[in-house]
């Protein structure tokens, strides 16, 4: 049964809350910066649940015109139970569909993929978290990304994951400028890599290569030469049997508990382009 919950536009000062939030569930990459993005793009899909006046609960709906992407969804322990995270779904999903989504994505940690059934969601496949660490290598193909490749790389991610994602690339850029690297062919820019990282940890995505890529991993391996000897993370949708035995050869091992792809909607094809090897985030595909 719903207690009596009150679901509302985060305010600026709420996302220290959120980032407690991720932090509890060991969500390492969903940080406080990382948070701060979804508000700076759109503060309207970023959702509080309050009881009692009390924040008890978050979701952050990603709109990308026809297709959104629900992340975030967390109800803190002692309010779970009582619909919190049915209502903030569903709020979240009323909102992307005023935006103008057919279809609503999300990641589903295997503790809550019964949860998204009961409310329309159907599988999709396997979103695998892979880690591994890697020794780097440059290679003449890869350069880091600038400024100027921005364009290139716009249009080359739009027809590849399907959607409108230009304010997340460049702002990984504007955070990450060392771990964001293009690839070039005869003048070209046919792949692309970003990422972000912190103390102990790095996370690879979005990864991107044509098919003129013949070894997209070099993408990979560039991003390691800067991390160093940490272990890198990166998530793929099993769909793309390309991608996944690419990394399994390089020595990266999936998580038994990765979550499930699940889609509200007719369609399924967000992201799942042989061309898209690794998905931004959990959060927004």
């Amino acid at each position: 049964m719903l207690i009596d919950v009150l679901i509302r536009i985060m305010r600026e000062e709420d996302l220290a809350f959120a980032a407690e939030c991720t932090a509890a569930e060991g969500w390492l990459s969903e940080n406080l910066t990382t948070l701060e993005g979804f508000y700076l793009r759109d503060p309207s899909g970023c959702l509080l649940a309050e009881r009692e006046g009390q924040p008890v609960g978050m979701c952050v709906a990603t709109s990308y015109g026809k297709s959104g992407f629900i992340g975030e969804l967390i109800v803190r322990p002692e309010a779970r139970g009582y619909g919190i995270g049915a209502a903030l779904l569903n709020h979240g999903v009323r909102w992307l569909k005023k935006r103008g989504s057919e279809t609503v994505y999300l990641d589903g940690v295997l503790k809550a993929v019964d949860l998204y059934e009961r409310n329309g969601f159907r599988k999709i496949c396997r979103s695998w978290r892979f880690s591994n660490q890697l020794t780097g290598e440059q290679s003449s193909q890869v350069r880091r990304m600038t400024e100027r490749d921005l364009p290139e790389v716009f249009a080359l991610d739009r027809a590849s994951f399907g959607a409108e994602r230009s304010f997340f690339l460049r702002r990984r850029l504007e955070l990450f400028p060392e771990l964001c690297q293009v690839m070039i062919a005869g003048g070209r820019l046919i792949g692309y890599i970003q990422g972000r990282r912190s103390e102990g940890w790095a996370s690879a995505g979005p990864w991107v290569a044509t098919e003129e890529a013949t070894e997209p991993e070099l993408l990979l391996k560039a991003f390691a030469n800067e991390v160093g000897d940490v272990s890198i993370n990166t998530g793929i949708l099993d769909i793309n049997h390309r991608a996944v035995e690419l990394v399994r050869s390089l020595g990266f091992v999936e998580n038994p508990d990765s979550p499930w792809r699940m889609v509200l909607g007719r369609s399924d094809d967000l992201g799942a382009s042989p061309r898209c090897y690794a998905v931004g985030s959990a959060a927004k595909g």
